[in-house]
């Protein structure tokens, strides 16, 4: 009976001790089963963050295309591994800055994603497209023949994109400045083709942009003098060298003078007269434009103030205002505000602007205009007859005086002054010719009907103190 007992009490035993193995080997199987799991989800979840690493690191994440990086390494690669050509185009957008000032970062931001997708569709592999960061774009050619090939291919990608651009109604104006390097003729490293590349898109922006320009040695030179310009220019505005002329303008008939142009001057201290030609350029890609027009408008204001004290309320005075001030809201707002303070007569004051401006966002332009006429300015289309679309300016513009191109005044373009001063008059705006370097000119200008005049022949630019003699007489011719 004991031994019946103790035989059942092992056996017991014997089934316990099999079902602890079980039940342990069950419960290890589920373990390692969910550490495989975890494990597969972790390794699952590591190549995950992994390949967004990646593409952050070597993709832009406004427009998905390859970044400044990514860009960097292929031309590294590239110029260690071939022993062909390859090309590397380097875009700027001209003028981008306008569409953030006026319509916002989120606009600007949608017409980077526009002008990236319309670039990625005009290429085909092997050729890759790269945004380096804010406006600037880079194209790595690899599949082209000849210089000739690219520049065809290059052109085409910027009529393929168009010459407009449509947001909220409001359509903007595309233009893209566009230097060219080549391997191995331009550098045999990045850092060189880069750097060459990029002196060439600034000599496309500094010919009047919307250019493409293929680097050369000279361009480098152009490149370096542009920059010593640049510093000269900082120095002279901090050393107050600027200054105003003022050039006549005259009714043609009687020769009276009803008016003075300020343009500015700049005698340098060891380099002497330095001509607006030269200067005025560099101002406007570096943007030193802003600064230098604001002292400009400040110190003929304050001249017109000086001219009513002293009696002469009824000169009317000229003042250049460049297309980047006006399509410019940061920098227009500041312009606008020099005229609050200045307590004068603006109905003497004329604003003097050119097609340029109205070619960005015509809208924006007008607008500004009406706030300028609203003062009592008068507003004047200056260097007309040389865009292409002057007739649409004149019928959308908010203008009074239409400022006839100097070109236009030799004798051989007789018919063209005639039919400019006759479509201005039955607009309704008066015509003032530029450039007058004869008598003859002016006696011809005179029986066409056009009203005023200046130039040469009537007074050159000249500085305050013979001006203030000028006004004395009152008459020139």
């Amino acid at each position: 009976m004991l031994s019946a007992d103790f035989e059942i009490y092992r056996h017991l035993q014997t089934y316990k001790g099999w079902i602890y193995v079980l039940i342990t080997m069950m419960l290890l199987y589920i373990l390692i089963s969910r550490m495989n799991t975890r494990i597969h989800n972790a390794t699952w979840e590591s190549l995950k963050a992994m390949k967004e690493l990646k593409r952050l690191a070597y993709y832009d994440t406004l427009t998905g295309l390859p970044n400044r990086t990514m860009f960097v390494n292929k031309i590294k690669n590239l110029a260690r591994s071939t022993r062909g050509k390859f090309a590397i185009a380097f875009f700027d957008i001209d003028n981008f800055k306008y569409i953030n000032d006026t319509m916002g970062h989120y606009v600007g931001d949608d017409f980077l994603k526009f002008l990236g997708k319309k670039m990625s569709i005009e290429l085909q592999s092997p050729n890759m497209v790269a945004r380096l960061g804010g406006d600037e774009f880079a194209i790595l050619f690899k599949d082209y023949e000849t210089k000739e090939n690219l520049l065809n291919i290059l052109e085409r990608m910027k009529n393929n994109i168009g010459n407009t651009w449509n947001s909220g109604g409001r359509e903007f104006f595309i233009s893209m400045s566009v230097g060219v390097a080549v391997f191995p003729d331009d550098g045999y490293d990045f850092d060189t083709l880069f750097k060459h590349s990029d002196i060439a898109m600034y000599a496309a922006k500094k010919e009047g942009k919307n250019k493409i320009f293929f680097y050369e040695e000279g361009i480098q030179n152009e490149a370096i003098r542009h920059m010593h310009m640049a510093n000269k220019l900082q120095k002279g505005m901090d050393n107050k060298e600027f200054e105003l002329y003022y050039q006549p303008q005259i009714e043609l008939e009687t020769g009276r003078i009803i008016g003075m142009e300020a343009l500015v001057r700049w005698n340098h201290p060891e380099e002497g007269f330095i001509s607006p030609a030269e200067f005025i350029p560099v101002a406007e890609i570096t943007g030193q434009i802003y600064d230098l027009e604001r002292r400009i408008v400040e110190k003929a204001l304050t001249q017109k103030k000086i001219w009513e004290k002293e009696g002469l309320d009824d000169i009317e005075l000229s003042i250049n205002l460049s297309s980047k001030s006006i399509i410019s809201n940061l920098n227009f707002r500041s312009i606008e505000l020099l005229f609050s303070d200045f307590d004068i007569d603006y109905q003497k004051i004329v604003i003097e602007i050119t097609e340029t401006a109205a070619i960005s966002d015509l809208d924006a332009v007008i607008e500004r205009l009406n706030t300028l006429k609203s003062k009592g300015i008068k507003i004047a289309l200056d260097d007309f007859g040389t865009g292409y679309s002057s007739i649409t300016y004149l019928k959308k513009l908010p203008i009074d005086i239409v400022k006839l191109d100097e070109s236009y005044i030799g004798e051989k373009d007789s018919s063209i002054v005639k039919f400019v001063v006759s479509l201005a008059h039955d607009l309704g705006f008066r015509v003032v010719a530029e450039g007058i370097e004869t008598s003859e000119q002016l006696n011809y200008l005179t029986g066409v009907g056009c009203e005023y005049g200046q130039g040469y022949f009537i007074g050159r630019p000249m500085c305050i103190e013979k001006i203030s003699e000028l006004l004395d007489e009152k008459n020139i011719v």
